[in-house]
């Protein structure tokens, strides 16, 4: 038998990190025309916010761009917390790593945006829109991932509308932290060699959590708790990306099947129990849902049979766009809206301002991912990683079940 070079292996490696990379750049994408196109106009907002109109905000695909965008999100975020977790020798080590992933990005983006919100005058000029400014209860709960309203409830602060985070998009970093300190806790916890199980377990207390939620309206007094830990109507999403990596890295076996099949029931549910009882038609949410799912499942399937179509993702602007997602992520939706106005007061055709502002918020992504996403995420490391390690080598409790002695 002939050896493989190493070198074909990483390469073969990299260019499939290439693929994810450029899907992450497609997510964000999907979000960011779902905002600019269909977010502020009607049904959402009457008349619609948008100088160019609403002419693609019925568009089907445009429509569903903003929820294939997160869905696919959380799917990835699933793989690469898996591939993260099983490379981490502990606790510390994991919570400093994904700090340093996430908070640099967060922090200038989140305050680039109420810098440019609050400064603007655009509260002025939308009237339809009750409060436009930043608070400092959202601006601060929105850069340590806590919603707001949570924030304003604790401190005991009323105002005279919900309190809302600085982006809209962030609510899906409350859902991603909590996925981190779940999944963790359970890898941690975890008897070497029962995760999957125990996963699988969860996943399946979500599901029938989500189900009994489906059918009675909401969730029974005493459960918000829980519902808020395993956060059931997502968690689907985050429990078929982590089953891809382990399918990938080892095969199937009897408790990655389980989860599997637990995280797809709980995506399918809500469009099962849609079905009017004793009517053949089916709720409007079903079938969007069922688009959804192939228009996420698609490609993820092909990136997991390493199939060859994909090769565009790894060409080199949508490799940057992949790379620059999560700064794109977080800045672009009201900032967007405020350059659309000052284009719009300087005389700029709607049309041609609307992709004026689309670059805008790219290249802003991508000086922000090359000038802060990096070095923050090494500055961070630099600080807190050793002393991380230090601590989980006096306390061999603190490491992961691979690493404890």
């Amino acid at each position: 038998m002939t050896a493989t070079p190493v070198t074909s292996i990483n390469a073969a490696s990299s260019e499939r990190l290439d693929v994810l990379d450029g899907m992450r750049g497609l997510a964000a994408l999907s979000v960011v025309a779902y905002h600019f196109f269909a977010r502020w106009a009607e049904p959402q907002f009457e008349p619609t916010l948008y100088q160019h109109g609403d002419a693609l905000a019925t568009f089907l695909p445009i429509q569903l761009a903003g929820g294939v965008g997160v869905q696919l999100f959380f799917l990835i975020s699933g793989f690469v917390i898996m591939m993260t977790l099983e490379r981490a020798t502990g606790l510390l080590d994991f919570t400093v790593r994904r700090a340093a992933r996430l908070w640099p990005a967060m922090l200038v983006c989140a305050t680039l945006s109420t810098l440019i919100i609050n400064a603007s005058g655009v509260a002025y000029v939308y009237e339809n829109v009750a409060r436009w400014q930043v608070t400092p209860v959202e601006y601060f709960s929105s850069i340590f991932f806590v919603p707001p309203d949570i924030t304003a409830s604790v401190l005991g602060i009323e105002q005279s509308d919900m309190p809302r985070w600085v982006e809209g998009v962030y609510w899906t970093l409350w859902c991603e932290v909590r996925f981190y300190a779940l999944i963790a806790l359970a890898f941690w916890l975890s008897p070497r060699g029962w995760f999957l199980w125990i996963w699988a377990g969860l996943q399946t207390a979500a599901l029938a959590l989500d189900s009994f939620s489906q059918i009675v309206g909401g969730f029974p007094a005493g459960t918000w708790a829980l519902a808020l830990v395993l956060q059931p109507d997502m968690l689907g999403w985050f429990t078929l990306g982590l089953v891809a990596w382990k399918w990938r890295a080892g095969g199937a076996n009897p408790a990655l099947i389980t989860a599997g099949l637990a995280g797809a029931a709980s995506l399918l549910i809500g469009p099962i129990l849609s079905i009017a009882p004793g009517e053949f038609g089916i709720a409007d949410s079903a079938p969007r849902e069922a688009v959804m799912l192939v228009m996420i499942g698609v490609p993820f399937a092909l990136f997991l049979m390493r199939s060859r179509l994909l090769r565009p993702l790894t060409w080199p602007p949508v490799l940057a766009i992949g790379l620059a997602s999560y700064p794109l992520y977080l800045f672009h939706e009201r900032p967007g809206m405020v350059y659309l106005h000052w284009l719009h007061e300087i005389g700029v055709h709607p049309w041609a301002a609307v992709f004026i502002a689309i670059g805008v918020v790219i290249a802003t992504a991508l000086a922000l991912h090359r000038w802060v996403e990096m070095p923050g995420k090494r500055f961070i490391l630099g600080c807190l990683l050793g002393g991380a390690k230090s601590l989980q080598a006096r306390y061999p409790a603190l490491r992961m079940p691979e690493h404890r002695a």
